[in-house]
């Protein structure tokens, strides 16, 4: 299970005694894949990163690592911004996403798929996971997330559970659902902020002006489009999934930075269309994630708040 980190914010004497950051422990990593501060210049973290920026990176991912990651353009935003998809899997896996699409998409419909189909595409072929980025263009840490999981998935060496990963799963990264929020998020904080990091989240850099980043150009909340589907960015989206029909799907958001990390299962109510077995599975990835925020010391809570009805 993909483990993404989310940085909340913490007093710069704390962050000056830090040891060097470290993404993930014991990790070897390939020194022909670029890190973000090769290509962008600064370490992880240190700048929040422009849309152009993140398009560079992966990019120079992709360029680096043809045969193990594709970029595909799937949407513009209402200010033109591509929203990109970073497709990342084995050499074997990659060379075979045409077939990897259409028996996903045979998978979803018993109407042309009978059972014993079914079950020869689900033994034979690696399974789809999705993980989406930012869809609140003010979470910003979410899209530099997606970057480092991008990265430690083409670069770590001698690790049996990425080399499973690759090996069996097609992953889809959706580094940044909402270019335009993010972007004016950036825009207001570079020219409020002053040659010291303040972390007093009463310092003009944290007083973020409306209509502030988390909507689209057109101030959507773009997480409550998904079933009325009218803005460019989530039609797109949209689109590229009903082409992939992910086994899962992860939605990376940020937390407030006096908060701890929420993930599922969610409070009630649920809506009355999920399925008993999507329940259940979300109890499945909730216990999963607990295994490792515990194993590491992360504090975390489910259930609390955020209901899954909308």
């Amino acid at each position: 299970m993909l483990l993404t980190l989310v940085f909340g914010s913490m007093p710069i004497s704390s962050i000056l005694a830090q040891e060097k950051f470290v993404y993930w422990p014991d990790a070897q990593y390939d020194p022909t894949i670029p890190t973000v501060e090769a290509v962008l210049g600064y370490a992880p973290g240190d700048r929040i990163t422009w849309h152009r920026d993140v398009i560079r990176y992966f990019e120079a991912l992709a360029a680096a690592a043809p045969e193990r990651m594709v970029i595909t353009e799937y949407a513009r935003s209402w200010e033109n911004r591509e929203l990109i998809l970073a497709v990342v899997s084995a050499p074997e896996n990659i060379a075979n996403l045409d077939a990897i699409k259409s028996n996903m998409q045979r998978l979803a419909d018993p109407r042309i798929t009978d059972e014993d189909d079914a079950a020869q595409i689900i033994e034979s072929q690696a399974a789809v996971t999705w993980l989406s980025y930012g869809v609140h263009g003010n979470e910003i840490s979410s899209t530099d997330a997606a970057m480092l999981t991008a990265y430690h998935l083409l670069a770590s060496q001698n690790d049996a559970r990425v080399a499973d990963i690759m090996a069996n799963t097609v992953v889809v990264i959706d580094p940044m659902q909402n270019p335009d929020g993010r972007d004016r998020f950036i825009h207001n904080f570079e020219i409020a902020e002053g040659l010291v990091p303040d972390s007093d989240r009463l310092a003009a850099e944290h007083d973020e002006p409306w209509p502030g980043g988390r909507t689209n150009h057109y101030l959507f909340d773009m997480n409550r489009d998904w079933f009325i589907q009218t803005q460019p960015e989530t039609q797109g989206r949209t689109a590229a999934m009903l082409q992939w029909y992910p086994v899962a799907y992860v939605d990376a958001h940020e937390m407030g930075s006096d908060g701890t990390y929420f993930f599922a299962p969610e409070a009630i109510p649920y809506n009355p269309h999920l399925a008993e077995d999507q329940r259940a599975s979300l109890q499945l990835f909730g216990r999963n994630n607990a295994r490792y925020f515990d194993m590491y010391g992360f504090d975390y809570f489910t259930r609390e708040v955020y209901d899954a009805f909308y």
